[in-house]
């Protein structure tokens, strides 16, 4: 029973060295791309650039690049592995960049392409290059994967509460979903810096506007039911200056009757601490006047974002859906018709708990 047991330990042995040599073997002899860009050439050719990283034997990584034309997503790959000298293989996949100008027209067909292969995974990054994507991707950031980078960027600052959540999944969801548009993150260079432009805003799959960067945090609150860590700053008057960092918000819609042309109310809690106030002591009269201060900011901000959306006829808040889910006779269609029409309004809660800096 003993030599059974030991044979079988053997083979096992055998069997998981077998497997860790091919897996080695695979990695040395493919080219694992980390982003992708696409630029548009003219009316049905894309001109599609991928970086890969190469490291170096001193631990540092160099970033490399591929780039091609043509007008299918497919043959792209074919005529970028006619250029490499391993295969290229997409399951390290970490950002997909695509060209205000591209974005504009619609990105479905190249974003049909990357949901059908099985080895990129859905929280790939989605953005929009505020400029040539090939530009961005030929740059050196540092001693770091480009693709990696990139990706940081982007979710540090989710996480944050900077900006709101997004991903190939989410805007795939927001692209397909009845009353739900979706948005993704406009990057662009400045003095050879990468930044976060603006906030992309979808009609599908179509690039039709964006949010600056005053009103990240805001649309944040009012695309997420719940969110933390997200900051607003205010200028109260010439010299009164205060920011504030949520504990935690909550967000609830009042819809008295679906599908008709009556009122909506979006009701936003914000429970927060002073992050910074500048003017001297702060007593409990003056806490009061900066809620009610931010409360006027934030209800006229979110009012002219609910206007911008309904002008372009996009939903990114999802106010559509949360009809949807009290109506048993919804109509897409005669949502559309009724979404640009309907009065939406914001009303802000701020309970202002803690202090913080105080100059």
């Amino acid at each position: 029973m003993k030599k059974i047991f030991q044979l079988f330990l053997l083979a096992v042995i055998v069997f998981l060295n077998g497997c860790m040599n091919i897996d080695t073997q695979i990695l040395d002899e493919i080219q694992l791309s980390s982003a992708t860009g696409y630029d548009l050439v003219d009316e049905d050719q894309y001109e599609v650039t991928v970086v890969y990283p190469v490291y170096e034997s001193g631990g540092g990584v160099k970033n490399k690049t591929l780039t091609t034309t043509d007008n299918l997503s497919k043959e792209v790959r074919d005529k970028l592995n006619l250029k490499s000298e391993k295969p290229l293989v997409s399951g390290k996949l970490e950002v997909a960049l695509y060209s205000r100008e591209l974005a504009e027209k619609g990105i479905s067909p190249i974003l049909d392409s990357l949901t059908r292969d099985p080895s990129v995974g859905s929280n790939v990054m989605i953005g929009v290059a505020d400029g040539s994507t090939k530009e961005i991707l030929e740059q050196q950031y540092g001693e770091t994967d480009n693709g990696i980078f990139l990706s940081d960027l982007i979710e540090q600052n989710m996480e944050a509460g900077v900006i709101p959540k997004t991903n190939l999944h989410l805007f795939m969801y927001g692209n397909y979903a009845e009353g739900l548009d979706p948005i993704a993150p406009i990057i662009g260079l400045s003095e050879d810096e990468l930044t976060l432009k603006a906030i992309g805003l979808f009609d599908s799959d179509r690039l039709v506007g964006h949010v600056d960067e005053k009103d990240f945090s805001l649309l944040r609150v009012l695309m997420e039911h719940k969110s933390k860590r997200d900051s607003f700053s205010l200028e109260i008057n010439d010299h009164e200056k205060v920011s504030i960092s949520s504990m935690g918000t909550t967000l609830n819609y009042k819809v008295s009757k679906p599908m008709e042309m009556s009122d909506i109310t979006i009701h936003l809690k914000i429970k927060a601490y002073i992050r910074e106030y500048i003017d001297g002591g702060l007593k409990k009269i003056k806490k009061q006047q900066i809620e009610k201060a931010f409360e006027k900011d934030l209800k006229e901000r979110g009012d002219a974002l609910v206007k911008q959306f309904q002008e372009l006829g996009i939903d990114p808040l999802g106010v559509g859906e949360e009809v949807r889910t009290r109506s048993r006779n919804w109509d897409v269609k005669k949502w559309d018709d009724l979404y640009p029409a309907i009065s939406i309004h914001i009303v802000p809660e701020v309970n202002i708990t803690e202090s913080g800096v105080l100059e």
